[in-house]
């Protein structure tokens, strides 16, 4: 099984209970430098991914999933630090998700809410206001 297909089994289940937006093959294989990922025994049990704005100096995290197997064994707090250090390279001053599930481990994890007008206008374009997702935004340091 190649990296693509690796993603789309662990984001699977998010996807089918509506945490994460469902994403193709050919999506996901053309983005797939914005992935940073964590194995446990050679096992893909966490992704994420950081998206250019190319705007505003500003990155999106996106589809940052932690297998059930692998939940509340550190591994997002270590996902969390890859990306941060991935943001870092890349030059962004801040990162931001959106979001409808766990608002509470963005917030615990130094992420502030905020609003729309605060992303892209790019971004803002695509805002989907049916899923009315809540926004939280991080600086890099």
């Amino acid at each position: 099984m190649d990296k693509v297909e690796q993603i789309l089994s662990l984001i699977k289940p998010f996807v089918e209970e509506g945490k994460i937006l469902p994403r193709t093959y050919d999506q996901i294989a053309e983005n797939i430098d914005d992935f940073v990922f964590l194995r446990n025994f050679d096992k893909l049990v966490a992704c994420v991914g950081l998206k250019d704005c190319k705007e505003g100096e500003m990155g999106e995290i996106y589809a940052l999933a932690v297998s059930k197997d692998a939940q509340n064994q550190g591994f997002s707090t270590k996902l969390l630090d890859k990306i941060m250090q991935k943001a870092r390279i890349s030059n962004f001053s801040k990162i931001f998700a959106l979001t409808k599930y766990n608002q509470q481990w963005f917030v615990n994890n130094g992420f502030v809410q905020t609003s729309i007008d605060k992303i892209p206008k790019r971004r803002q374009a695509l805002f989907d206001h049916q899923r009315n997702s809540s926004i939280f935004f991080k600086d890099v340091k």
